[in-house]
């Protein structure tokens, strides 16, 4: 497996699907590719810039999900 995930490597159709830790194993394999871009080319392509906006995005609309997870015992003491 490569730690990259190139333009011409295929991308989910739907990151709905995906759960949090694929997500975020995507996206650091996205983060590799531009780090790489910009090494070799000083410039991202444009493909991979779309799929890291397309992350982030994703990104957003979990952390505006509301949480069903309880609270950590040891942060719930400090309230």
């Amino acid at each position: 497996m490569n730690s990259r995930l190139t333009p011409a490597e295929q991308f989910p159709a739907d990151l709905l699907v995906l759960d949090d830790t694929e997500i975020q194993v995507l996206h650091s394999r996205i983060q590799r590719q531009l780090d790489h871009e910009y090494a070799c080319a000083l410039e991202a392509d444009p493909e991979t810039e779309f799929r890291r906006a397309e992350l982030m995005e994703e990104f957003d609309r979990r952390d505006a999900r509301p949480s069903t997870r309880r609270p950590a015992l040891h942060l719930m003491a400090e309230l």
